[in-house]
Parts: C-alpha cells; structure tokens; sequence
C-alpha cells in the first residue's frame, strides 16, 4: 500500500474536525453578534428583503410603463371628448353672449329715451348667514345675523345664489327671521318669464308651493320659469324662483331653486316698497267736504 493510500483516512478525519471547529467558531460568533450588535444582524436580515426588492422594481418597471402607456391614452380619449363638449358649449354660450349685448344696446337705449340714470335701477343688496331655526314660530323659517344694524326691515325680499329664498317677517338689532317660500304663511305674487302670466304662489308646508288666483285667460305651461313679479311694489320683479310642476290634480306647483340645497349665506334686497303718495291739505279738505255733502243728501 502507497504512503498516499494510508494517508486518506488521516486526511479525511483532519478535514472534518476542522470543519466542525469552524461551524463552532461561526455559531459563537453569531451568539456574540446577535447579543452585542442587534441593530448589525438586524440590518443583515434586511438586506434580502432590499435585494429582492430591487429586483421586483426592476422587473415591475417595464409593466408600469405600459400600465402608465395605456392610461395616458385613456386620459387623452377622454380628453378629446372633453374638448368637443366644451367647444360645443363655447358655440352656445357664444351665441348667449351676442343676445346679451345686443339687449344690452336695447336697454341702454330705452334708458337714454327715458332720461334714467346710470344705475338707478339697481337695488343694494346685503350679505349675511343663515342659521337653521329649529323651535321657531313658524314651520319653515331661518335666521340670519344681520338686523336695523344693517338697514334690513320687515318685507325685504332674501336670496341665495339660485333664487328667492322667502322675505323678512321680523327684525332685532342684529338678526331678522326670514319666512321661507314654502311656509303656508307665504304668498308671494309672481310670474311666467315666458308669457309674463302673473299668480299667487302660496307654501303649502310641503316641498312644492302652490300657483294660485291665474286669471282665465293666463297662459301658464310646465316647465315655465318663475319669478318675482313687482306687482304690489313689495318685491323687486325678475327673481328667480322656480320652474312649474303638475301637481295632484289640475293644480300647477313650483319646483323651488333652493329646495333640498344647502344655505350658508345669502342677500337681503334692500328695496322699499312702493308708498301712495300722500294728499294734500286741500285735497284732504276737499274729500271731507264731500263726505259731508253726501251725508246731508242721505240723512
């Protein structure tokens, strides 16, 4: 037997108690690292987690770009459908905007044969908050802050940014209750914007007030607009209201702008109703005169 032969046992038997002293030495360390330096060992087990990320990003980017490929597309159709929209309401608006001017012409026209003006036909207005009223005097109602403090009186018509809201019933100081539209309490009289039909919208303390007293000969049709009519010199005309309904029955009702909408703030019209002039001393003379002549004739 060669001397390499009787060696390879020896070898063998050297090679594994080196191995099992290494695989010891290495646990021992690994004891001492995982009781002294934590935040190391814990920084090592990390380590896979961030190499395995890196590689998901790496494959997960060329799905991203064709994710993102296909959704820019996406927004670009919808984009272009957009834009035919808009310019098809630029188209309308447009032709709204030449009527307006022209009718602006108009007005200014009849003002200069009038001899009114500038802006005396404009009513001043007053911004103030709305506060929900809960155990009120009447069923439908709402207070604002604002009161005598701000020239608001009794009658003055308040409106939000989508129309008439109701008129002022009291005033304090500084707040005023405000009688809404659909109150049973509320009788407002109004007209068509298209025929110019005049009526009286009562509340009904439901969400659809009542169109009431229409003349025979009055031509009101679903899906007219309503406003505020002047008749009385109570409330400035033109205010939008609502849009006429059927209701039960022949009876036409509106459906109120400011129905189911939030109301934070709002505008009270400072606009004074319109007074009789007032007699003079001869005239008042001349009435009681009168008064007595005909009392002499029927004793």
């Amino acid at each position: 037997m060669s001397e390499r032969g009787f060696n390879r046992p020896q070898n063998q038997r050297t090679f594994r108690r080196g191995l099992a002293i290494g695989l010891i030495f290495v646990c021992i360390l690994m004891m001492l690292a995982d009781r002294q330096q934590k935040q190391v060992l814990e920084s090592g087990r990390l380590t896979p987690d961030d190499i395995s990320a890196k590689i998901m990003g790496t494959f997960a980017a060329p799905v991203r770009g064709i994710e993102k490929l296909f959704s820019t597309m996406g927004d670009r159709a919808r984009a272009y459908e957009e834009n035919k929209i808009l310019k098809a309401e630029n188209e309308r608006l447009l032709a709204f905007e030449h009527k307006v001017l022209d009718l602006e012409t108009r007005i200014k026209i009849f003002e200069d044969l009038l001899g009114m003006e500038p802006g005396e036909n404009e009513i001043k207005r007053v911004a103030a908050r709305s506060v929900s009223e809960v155990n009120g005097p009447f069923v439908h109602s709402t207070l604002i802050n604002a009161g005598t403090n701000k020239n608001i009186a009794q009658g003055h018509a308040v409106a939000t940014v989508d129309g008439l809201l109701g008129h002022v019933v009291r005033v304090g100081k500084s707040s005023a209750r405000v009688l809404l539209l659909n109150d049973l309490n509320s009788h407002i009289s109004v007209m068509s914007r298209r025929s110019h039909s005049r009526a009286i919208m009562i509340g009904t303390n439901g969400k659809r007030p009542q169109l009431d007293y229409i003349a025979p000969e009055a031509d009101w049709q679903v899906g007219d607009r309503v406003v505020t009519s002047g008749d009385g010199g109570v409330f400035p005309s033109g205010i939008a209201i609502g849009v006429v309904e059927n209701l039960k029955g022949k009876n036409l009702g509106v459906k109120l702008n400011t129905q189911d909408t939030p109301v934070d703030w709002v505008w009270v019209y400072l606009f004074s109703p319109t007074e009789a002039p007032e007699e003079s001393v001869e005239e008042e003379l001349a009435t009681e005169e009168a008064n007595a002549g005909v009392s002499e004739q029927n004793p």
